[in-house]
């Protein structure tokens, strides 16, 4: 392929990649404890060696422009809810259910209780407890400490596990609301965070600026898309006059 047509379409690609990104983003600028997705884009340089020696280049043949993302994991809005299983975490820490597809991570605290009497997600995951293993309460008045413990009418009976993560660049979202950390199992800690009984975390997405961002990108590929025409247009007149020799 010419070059710089393989270099135009990965841009395109690469531009198409950026908008699902920041359309993701708007699409759950309301859902609790969602951590916005920037896109951000690199130019990778794939070269072939030459047949002399097997340490030298020959020539550079194709530039592809790729899109990444990264998390960004700042804290979103706390809003009041006045709930007793509502709750927020203020600082880097997230809470630990047991999803069908294995443990998972989520910063959505609007937790209810199921027909067994098991603390869940909104999703209906089990929330796990300092032991590992699923929290059940009884009936009785529910309160939720700052760090985490979770008292029965006035008496202790379990405690949230709240966990960081040594290398947050390998914490991945899932959903809209759930995390999978990609790093060491062994880096994963103890968290040094609070929560806040009766709140909620907002969504950290920036609405005015994932728009404006949106508006670039879409300059952007609109600019790519005319670049190809004109290329495919000087292709096809050398074809044509190839041809026609």
């Amino acid at each position: 392929m010419n070059s710089g047509l393989y270099t135009a379409y990965s841009g395109l690609r690469a531009q198409s990649d950026a908008l699902e990104v920041i359309a993701n983003n708007l699409a759950n600028i309301n859902t609790t404890g969602f951590k916005e997705e920037r896109a951000f884009f690199s130019l990778l340089e794939e070269s072939i060696e030459s047949g002399q020696a097997p340490h030298e280049i020959s020539r550079i043949t194709n530039r592809s422009v790729r899109a990444h993302g990264s998390l960004n994991t700042s804290e979103g809005s706390l809003v009041p809810t006045n709930r007793d299983l509502d709750i927020a975490i203020t600082g880097q820490g997230f809470l630990v259910v047991q999803a069908p597809q294995g443990i998972r991570y989520t910063r959505n605290g609007n937790l209810a209780l199921n027909a067994q009497s098991v603390l869940t997600t909104s999703e209906g995951f089990p929330v796990l407890g300092v032991s590992g293993r699923p929290i059940t309460l009884g009936p009785g008045k529910i309160q939720i400490s700052g760090d985490g413990t979770i008292m029965l009418d006035n008496r202790p009976v379990d405690q949230l596990k709240l966990t960081a993560f040594g290398d947050i660049s390998k914490l991945d979202q899932e959903g809209s609301s759930l995390f999978i950390y990609r790093g060491d199992p062994g880096s994963v800690k103890a968290a040094d965070a609070t929560v806040q009984s009766g709140y909620l975390e907002q969504s950290n997405v920036n609405s005015i600026a994932s728009v404006v961002r949106m508006i670039e990108i879409m300059r952007h590929f609109e600019a790519i898309q005319k670049s190809v025409n004109l290329l495919m247009n000087d292709v096809n007149a050398k074809a044509i006059d190839k041809l026609g020799r």
